[in-house]
């Protein structure tokens, strides 16, 4: 059999996952960078399997897509719970970025890194192949795009207040994101905030651990966790839309500090000035990590979305799936993660002309998947963040008896689909 050539734009959580789903689906999978490393912003991220995340876990490991959550388990710092997040862990990001590319370069991956996408060629709503910023073109049967929906410095300066000098996109140095959906024709949808502006700005920042006091050091990395109050003139509610309702209101009331391993993560702070930030105990000489210009204002994204079906192919394409942040409204590592797996194996599944795998909205992926897609069509749909770990989706969960904290509740689901181990499974040709 001749194993089609898939071609992953973006190596992102979600792009390292397709490209392992559609490699071992049976393709031969090319996956573009455009920066000299993976993992984008999860570089900075840390929190995994809280809530309802972890049911979205556990369901990808028993579908026989588990190869980057076990990655993450096996670097983990910490296990507990964070203000209102259950059955938390947190990987050592300094760490993640080896141990996925290991991950990806296993499953037989041709790895591009430093390699932006541009432009596409196309004929008759079929993409034919990627062109590099360098001239290069690439050929594919099938495509994939994971460039996510965050930045470049034009999207951050229109939108916001300037580049932030983010540590995870690095457009100054590397270029702008480049989306081969909207290269391609797809409409580009966006987030739009309360005050009518595009994007939702990034949820966290991270500190120097060495700049906390000793004490607050020694608690954080010891519990995995601290939380801080806030005096009330610092409490912002309307943080809490700008960063896409991926928080309660509640947690605006503080500064939550995670151990990230590298540095220490401020989880849904969007951002605080440095001289705020020192009023508080054993942050008095505190130093802003990531990104540089969190004192005044945070990245950019939710301004690049593509319209997709439940197969995640792009509406009007016959051979260009998206996954991840790209995908639509949902929000978070989990997420991007699963999108990621059913994109790359269905991918590989119309490269040997199979019809696509859609799971049902009786799993937690399936019905996330859908749902999210549905809110994309919605009136004011793309503007609310839509999290396993919080807020409406986490809430749907529960209402749909799809969230159980009992990590083998999800596994025996799936079996009980007959879907068990189901991508792990090579596709031949129809």
């Amino acid at each position: 059999m001749t194993k089609p050539d898939v071609i992953v734009a973006g190596g992102g959580f979600s792009g390292c996952a397709a490209a392992i789903a559609a490699a071992k689906a049976g393709a031969r999978v090319t996956l573009l960078e455009r920066t000299d490393i993976l993992t984008a912003a999860g570089i900075r991220a840390g929190r995994m399997n809280f809530n309802g995340k972890l049911v979205l876990a556990e369901e990808a490991k028993a579908l026989g897509g588990g190869e980057v959550f076990q990655a993450l388990e096996s670097i983990i710092l910490h296990r507990g719970n964070i203000v209102e997040e259950k059955h938390t862990y947190i990987y050592d990001t300094a760490r993640v970025e080896p141990v996925v590319r290991r991950a990806v370069e296993a499953a037989g991956v041709t790895l591009r890194l430093e390699c932006r996408v541009i432009d596409v060629e196309k004929n008759d709503g079929a993409l034919t192949a990627v062109m590099l910023a360098g001239g290069e073109k690439v050929a594919g049967d099938v495509f994939i795009d994971c460039s996510g929906n965050t930045g470049g410095v034009d999207i951050c300066t229109r939108y916001g207040d300037g580049c932030a000098m983010c540590a995870t996109y690095r457009c100054p140095v590397f270029g702008n994101r480049v989306s081969i959906a909207t290269k391609a024709g797809a409409p580009e949808l966006m987030r739009i905030r309360p005050d009518g502006t595009p994007g939702a700005i990034g949820a966290a920042i991270t500190i120097h651990k060495s700049t906390l006091k000793p004490e607050l050091r020694a608690r954080l990395e010891k519990e995995g966790a601290v939380s801080i109050p806030l005096p009330p003139d610092l409490v912002d509610y309307s943080k809490q839309q700008r960063i896409g309702g991926i928080r309660s209101r509640s947690q605006m009331e503080y500064v939550n500090l995670v151990d990230i391993g590298m540095a220490a993560k401020c989880v849904g702070l969007g951002y605080l000035s440095l001289s705020a930030l020192r009023r508080l105990p054993g942050l008095e000489m505190a130093m802003i990590e990531e990104p540089l210009g969190g004192g005044k204002f945070n990245k950019v994204g939710k301004v690049s979305m593509a319209p997709r079906n439940d197969a995640l192919r792009v509406q009007g394409f016959t051979n260009l799936f998206v996954a991840g942040e790209k995908a639509g409204p949902g929000t978070g590592i989990a997420e991007c993660l699963c999108t990621g797996i059913m994109a790359g194996h269905n991918a590989a599944r119309a490269g040997a002309g199979r019809e696509a795998l859609i799971l049902p909205r009786t799993t937690a992926i399936g019905d996330f998947i859908s749902y999210t897609g549905e809110m994309m069509e919605k009136e004011g749909g793309l503007n609310r963040g839509y999290s396993a770990g919080h807020d409406v989706y986490f809430e749907r969960m529960k209402e749909l008896g799809l969230y159980s904290p009992d990590p083998e509740a999800a596994g025996r689901r799936i079996k009980d689909s007959g879907l068990e181990g189901i991508l792990a499974q090579e596709i031949t040709s129809s």
